[in-house]
């Protein structure tokens, strides 16, 4: 891999619960040693009527407003962290 991934996750980040989505592929990428660039895009409540500001810049960085979201060098976005996960265990 030439450049890395980009890696959009909400404000529960790296310090969630473990079972949160945007942990557990934090947690795949570096275990699978693969180095992304981190970018915090959502803030405040997952309830998108209690959230701060919009995803706005999500949708254009991505298409999508669904976090985490793993966007290659090539362009190509990954979601759900399913999808994510088992691009992380194709690497290996």
């Amino acid at each position: 891999m030439d450049e890395k991934p980009t890696l959009f996750v909400c404000h529960g980040d790296d310090g969630g619960p473990g079972i949160h989505p945007c942990r557990r592929v934090q947690e795949a990428l570096r275990a699978a040693g693969i180095e992304y660039d981190k970018v915090l895009a959502g803030h405040g409540s997952p309830i998108p009527f209690l959230r701060k500001g919009s995803r706005e810049d999500l949708r254009e960085a991505t298409g999508a407003t669904k976090l985490p979201a793993l966007k290659l060098a090539d362009g190509t976005v990954i979601t759900p962290s399913r999808a994510i996960l088992s691009w992380v265990r194709e690497q290996a």
